[in-house]
């Protein structure tokens, strides 16, 4: 590593051009404190984490409306269920790398070909085909429907 305290970044880049910089070091995973063996791991979810900030809002977005592509969330597998949230957050970190590029800012290109590439074969698992939801209505809600309308307001 170039940097003692863990704090620096891949091959030149910026620490601040983009969310995944300093994570590789000279090609290798660097283990971050959280991580240490002596030290228990606690691991994060999205639902363990701040609701307010705008990458967690823009990942949610994400998830719900390829859901809603997929024919809601009730008819994903669970396999497709973490394709989807993986793809996600790559997207979510894209937009992100693109939106610092529009800016100005200098990002890594390679890093962001890697997260849309990664993006991509997520997606490819669980298809790109938006899959149509059975809307019929049954016979018990169409008269439940039907009474709720006909009883004087």
């Amino acid at each position: 590593m170039d940097d003692q305290n863990g704090s620096g970044s891949a091959a030149g880049i910026p620490a601040d051009s983009s969310p995944v910089a300093g994570v590789y070091d000279h090609g290798n995973l660097r283990m971050d404190a959280q991580y240490r063996a002596d030290e228990k791991c606690r691991l994060l979810t999205l639902e363990g984490i701040d609701r307010r900030t705008a990458a967690y809002r823009e990942t949610r977005q994400l998830i719900a409306d390829i859901e809603s592509d997929l024919g809601g969330a009730e008819h994903i597998s669970a396999m497709e269920r973490q394709m989807v949230q993986h793809g996600a957050v790559l997207g979510a970190i894209a937009a992100d790398m693109e939106a610092k590029y529009l800016l100005g800012r200098k990002i890594d290109l390679v890093v962001l070909c890697r997260v849309l590439n990664a993006q991509r074969r997520a997606f490819d698992a669980i298809g790109y085909r938006r899959r149509q939801r059975d809307v019929t209505p049954t016979v018990d809600s169409f008269l439940t429907n039907l009474a709720a309308n006909e009883e004087p307001k």
